[in-house]
């Protein structure tokens, strides 16, 4: 069934069910929270979807920026890996050689 959490987002109580930690959920609410209220106060908009919006396109960026860290970081590991592998080849193949 899962863990059912109320958390308060921007002033609004909402009841969370899911299979996570409540606390990993909690925690998460607290993030989503403290992203609106920087769109609010950076912008002084008013509107909550505005601010929603706002915070939701902040929450991508740093997702995106994240991934795109996290692709570059796995391909410089695979190159890295693959020029070991290489070398240990080499040397394996000169090992049986001689």
């Amino acid at each position: 069934m899962g863990n059912k959490v109320v958390v308060n987002i921007y002033g609004e109580d909402y009841a969370i069910l899911g299979e996570s930690d409540p606390n990993y959920i909690s925690r998460i609410a607290e993030y989503v929270d403290s992203k609106m209220s920087e769109a609010s106060n950076a912008g002084q908009i008013s509107s909550r979807d505005k601010v929603a919006i706002l915070a939701a396109m902040s929450i991508a960026s740093e997702l995106q920026e994240k991934n795109e860290r996290l692709s570059k970081a796995q391909a410089h590991f695979h190159s890295d890996l693959d020029r070991v592998l290489a070398r240990l080849d080499d040397t394996i193949s000169r090992g049986m050689a001689g």
